[in-house]
């Protein structure tokens, strides 16, 4: 196997198993925005590019990433929800993209479209889960990446810190035309946020060498 990567168990991740009244509130919005975040950029592209219309549940772990979502990811979508157990607000969900929306990621991605999109998202097909798939799980060592800091990733794991990641889980990303070679290595996506990441893992389908995952943890 390649030196940059380690081939360790399945994680354990902790189960946040939330019991109490659930709640769930639509929100209506009519707002439109002319400019779109790297954050949102991160999960919108993957339903233009895949032409699918994907659900993100954004989780709400404090009021900085409540107010970020709101502001800058709500006016996006046409169905918003907010999530909310024993009167607690706890992740707000959003699924298909306003057509103004849209166009923006689809100029993003001819005129110049935060450089880890178009290296995460290499293919239209999403991998599926209905083929035989036998898991292996490998941790990035960090030290032998050639790593990249720039400000917009700084901005995004910003962002991700005081959602995604603020509750002990790791924030799961579905990378698309990956293969496990060693190529991978100078993958944009893991050069960057090598910089941020405490531990970065890919899965791996060792049937066919398909990188279905990439997790982060922080």
């Amino acid at each position: 196997m390649f030196n940059w990567l380690t081939e360790i168990e399945e994680p354990i991740i902790p189960f946040n198993e939330d019991n109490g009244e659930l709640k769930i509130h639509k929100i209506e919005n009519d707002k439109n925005l002319t400019h779109m975040s790297e954050v949102c950029q991160i999960f919108a592209a993957l339903d233009v590019i895949s032409e699918e219309d994907g659900m993100t549940a954004y989780p709400t772990s404090n009021h900085q990433a409540t107010q970020l979502i709101m502001e800058e990811v709500v006016p996006h979508y046409e169905v918003v929800k907010e999530i909310f157990i024993d009167g607690e607000l706890k992740e707000i969900n959003v699924f298909r993209l306003k057509n103004n929306s849209r166009r923006i990621i689809e100029e993003l991605l001819l005129e110049g479209v935060y450089p880890v999109i178009p290296d995460l998202y290499r293919s239209k097909s999403i991998n599926r889960s209905n083929y035989p798939r036998r898991l292996k799980y490998y941790s990035i060592n960090k030290e032998l990446i050639n790593q990249i800091y720039n400000k917009e990733t700084d901005d995004v794991f910003s962002f991700f810190n005081s959602s995604f990641l603020a509750e002990n889980q790791p924030l799961a990303l579905q990378p698309t035309g990956w293969k496990l070679q060693s190529q991978l290595k100078d993958s944009y996506t893991i050069r960057a946020f090598s910089t941020f990441a405490k531990q970065l893992v890919l899965i791996v389908n060792d049937l066919d060498n398909g990188v279905i995952g990439l997790d982060i943890y922080n």
